[in-house]
């Protein structure tokens, strides 16, 4: 995979530059950060899930599209909430922000980021907001599965795929010493939509030094009343 070379004018944004799209502030933080922990919109993570990693000032904290746990968010950690394009209806997911999103924001404005992944027309630069192209150029990414058994084609990476190889990349090829972890990654409730190349994301965060945290015990009583 890391030897395939990437044919950066086959696809759309293949000429991006990766580490610039970043806000200068958010790789300030980044510069600073001991952990990076993605969040998945996973029904089954708890609070006890966040107690457990003690989350403090450096730590960067990454939710996608809905946000489904914005409830558990801190504060006074650095949040980035990513967004991914929904091509045929021409929107991004989890946009506008809910209620507890824009209330970090107007708190804590200094320290939360939004991203924007698969933009597909021009857009003006807003402060604090990273945007992509669809597709960052990347190895993992620029060769992502397109054909599969069948003939549907699958539409591209995940948005917290897009994520994690971003973040994986910025430490070897901006030095950033942050630790990488997942959280919430191995879909033990709910269903995973057949748009992406899962069994490939799946063998890449294998394969990869990024640590998946698994989720606190929870007693049978929890399960049945999960809350969302």
């Amino acid at each position: 995979m890391k030897d395939q070379p990437m044919a950066l004018d086959a696809l759309p944004g293949g000429d991006q530059a990766v580490f610039e799209a970043l806000p200068a502030e958010l790789r300030d933080c980044l510069s600073r950060a001991a952990r990076v922990l993605l969040i998945a919109n996973n029904p089954a993570i708890t609070a006890a899930d966040f107690q457990a990693l003690n989350l403090g000032a450096d730590d960067v904290v990454v939710s996608f599209n809905t946000c489904i746990k914005a409830t558990l968010l801190n504060e006074h950690s650095v949040n980035v909430f990513v967004h991914g394009y929904n091509a045929p209806d021409a929107y991004f997911f989890g946009l506008p922000y809910g209620p507890h999103v824009q209330q970090m924001f107007e708190r804590s404005g200094e320290r939360c980021f939004s991203m924007l992944v698969g933009c597909a027309a021009p857009m003006c630069p807003m402060p604090r907001v990273a945007m992509y192209w669809d597709r960052i150029p990347l190895p993992p990414l620029w060769h992502y599965p397109v054909d599969r058994p069948g003939g549907k084609r699958y539409v591209g990476p995940s948005t917290g795929f897009n994520t994690l190889v971003l973040f994986d990349w910025l430490r070897g090829e901006a030095g950033y010493g942050y630790q990488l972890l997942t959280l919430g990654f191995s879909n033990e409730a709910g269903k995973l939509w057949g748009g992406h190349a899962w069994g490939y994301e799946r063998d890449w965060l294998r394969q990869s030094d990024i640590v998946a945290i698994a989720l606190q015990p929870q007693r049978w009583w929890q399960k049945l009343f999960r809350r969302k």
